[in-house]
């Protein structure tokens, strides 16, 4: 599933990040996490899967 902008500020903010460690959690750069959010590029899935599973996990 891609994920849209809003989701991924959304979840990031729900679990008390920033977008850097956002970024590190799933390992990519802080700029990557806030092109995501900005809608200049699409999240990987992978990246979205990862994501909401470690966030799950906290």
């Amino acid at each position: 599933m891609q994920p849209t902008t809003t989701q991924i500020a959304e979840a990031r903010k729900k679990a008390k990040l920033t977008q850097a460690q956002a970024a590190a959690l799933v390992h990519s750069k802080t700029r990557a996490w806030q092109r995501w959010e900005a809608g200049e590029r699409a999240m990987c899935p992978a990246y979205w899967e990862l994501f909401t599973i470690k966030i799950a996990l906290n």
